[in-house]
């Protein structure tokens, strides 16, 4: 591996060429990532901000000097790296998926407050397990596609450009260098799934299936290309027959439907998923069997509603509609002027007032956005009962602009348009 990394990246790899706050464990991946982005500023001209954020989960009893002895390899690297403790603590549940929460939100926060991209050490070791643990689970072709280079949290471009190379590589590349870094010991916890996912797959290269990683590679970037087809086919289907409305609700031609669900159930729930997802705010699509269920009785005419994923499915003017229940709703989220918030995970808030929001129980006032549609007037108050007012500190309630916008186009420089604007985040997936 020479200096300049063109061994390992090559003219196809991600740029990173704005702000970044850099996800900072300690370990060989992450390390060597904020290496690659030193070499990033030092010979191609990036001069962007860089923030390693370390954060520490208060787990074990190392974790206090592992987070100090990180943030000295960092600054030796000519960094500034700060250390954000947890503050709640683990209680019960999936702790790896308590951490990962967690240190989030934590990296999102400090991304938002810097107008910055977040930048993760994930490698192709990474990505392996991850296919791999995803097939074991029976994952759709969407799932199986493993770590994506370049997502989005809300707002936040997420970049992981180290997918492409090899842990062996890296580990080369730092015992070369000198460079040292930090061995977390939960990687050797057999207690955790891509622990044993990890160990179970070396044994699966030492005995007969020595290409297992070639294939499972190979199975990744097939998804891909099956997903992709299958995107440019719902996008062109949604055009015609399906219909979004800026208050968070979403109907579907009935009969067109019923068409796709014939020819194949799972596809079609798999679309409809995505939409119940959209409408209901939620992280994970509803369980594919449990929606194909209640859509042949549906279908049979043995309900004319039903209820998943806090979403309320019911049939009129041969439409299938889509609802946010009115349950699982956090209100009481503080709002700042002239920044960037999220509400329900549906809709992001832009506000000229610093305030509160807060239900609407004024049904004496309904939104303007009912007033000429048919499809969604006899539930507009049950609706409007899921979308927040905003109480100012002067206690003045301001009704929410309402409007649309597809996920793609969500970013750092929107232009407020009214007073408070409360934007659906169509398409949001």
């Amino acid at each position: 591996m020479i200096s300049d990394f063109k061994s390992l990246f090559n003219q196809n790899s991600i740029i990173i060429n704005n702000d970044v706050v850099v996800g900072l464990s300690g370990g060989s991946d992450s390390i060597f990532l904020l290496f690659y982005i030193k070499h990033l500023k030092e010979h191609f001209g990036f001069l962007g901000s860089v923030f390693p954020i370390i954060v520490d989960h208060g787990l074990r009893i190392e974790s206090n000097n592992e987070a100090l002895k990180t943030k000295k390899i960092a600054a030796k690297l000519g960094f500034d790296p700060k250390i954000i403790k947890i503050k709640d603590k683990y209680t019960s549940g999936n702790l790896q998926n308590w951490a990962r929460i967690r240190r989030r939100d934590i990296l999102y926060n400090v991304a938002q407050k810097h107008s910055a991209d977040i930048v993760l050490g994930h490698q192709y070791d990474d990505q392996i397990e991850t296919i791999y643990m995803r097939l074991m689970k029976s994952s759709g072709f969407d799932g199986l596609i493993g770590i994506k280079e370049v997502t989005k949290w809300k707002e936040i471009k997420v970049l992981r450009p180290l997918l492409k190379i090899k842990k062996r590589e890296i580990l080369n590349f730092l015992t070369r260098k000198k460079i040292p870094y930090v061995t977390d010991k939960s990687n050797f916890d057999y207690k955790f799934e891509r622990v044993k996912s990890r160990k179970f797959l070396n044994l699966l290269k030492k005995n007969e299936f020595c290409n297992i990683e070639k294939n499972l590679y190979k199975l990744s970037t097939i998804s891909k290309r099956f997903t992709k087809s299958l995107n440019e086919f719902e996008n062109i289907w949604k055009i015609d027959n399906v219909n979004y409305y800026s208050h968070g609700s979403i109907s579907i031609d009935l009969e067109n439907f019923f068409l796709l669900f014939k020819k194949n159930d799972m596809f079609s729930s798999y679309q409809l998923g995505k939409l119940i997802k959209n409408v209901g705010g939620n992280d994970f699509l509803p369980r594919k069997l449990n929606l194909i269920k209640k859509l042949r009785d549906f279908f049979d005419g043995k309900m004319n509603k039903f209820t998943i994923n806090n979403v309320i499915i019911f049939k009129k003017l041969k439409c299938i509609n889509l609802i946010r229940e009115n349950r699982n709703i956090q209100f009481g989220l503080e709002v700042l002027k002239n920044k960037t918030f999220f509400f329900d995970n549906r809709f992001l808030i832009l506000s000229k007032f610093n305030g509160i929001l807060v239900a609407n129980n004024d049904h004496s006032n309904i939104l303007k956005d009912f007033g000429n549609n048919e499809l969604m007037s006899k539930s507009c108050k049950y609706i409007s009962s899921t979308i927040p007012n905003l109480k100012t500190l002067e206690g003045k309630i301001i009704k929410p602009y309402l409007y649309m916008m597809g996920n793609e186009n969500i970013n750092f420089k929107l232009k407020i348009k009214s007073d408070y604007d409360l934007i659906f985040i169509k398409g949001k997936i």
